[in-house]
């Protein structure tokens, strides 16, 4: 799948490097200190290689399942976040926000999965046409 090795690692480092300034990006300003720097380093670091370690196994056996299969398992996916979601905001004094919140997070979440396959097809098939010539 890698084209080289050198690639492996430039993914594996680029994966730490998100994963890392995502976690330090969304509670720095409650924690502060080396020990949650070290913490976020760490999160990051089994984050990404697990992604890296997933990615390889995973991808192959979801591109060979049939398309009504894709299909319910990204709706089960959503309805799982959605209902977690659900459970989590209740008895919470702005739940009715939160719940549309996340109804509106599912939806984009998507429609955007939607506008990945239908442009990818176009740009295929327009790849398809020029490539003749």
């Amino acid at each position: 799948m890698n084209p080289s090795p050198q690639w492996g690692w430039l993914l594996l480092a680029a994966a730490i490097l998100a994963a890392f300034l995502a976690a330090v990006s969304m509670n720095i300003q409650r924690f502060h200190g080396w020990s949650f720097i070290i913490l976020c380093v760490i999160a990051a670091s089994l984050g990404g290689m697990g992604y890296l370690w997933a990615r390889d196994r995973v991808l192959p056996v979801w591109e060979r399942l049939p398309k009504v299969r894709r299909f319910f398992l990204i709706a089960l996916a959503a309805a799982v976040v959605l209902g977690a979601r659900l459970i989590a905001n209740r008895h919470k004094p702005n739940e009715q926000f939160a719940d549309v919140m996340a109804g509106i997070g599912i939806l984009v979440a998507l429609a955007l999965l939607g506008l990945y396959r239908v442009m990818s097809h176009l740009f295929d098939s327009s790849h398809a046409r020029t490539s003749r010539r």
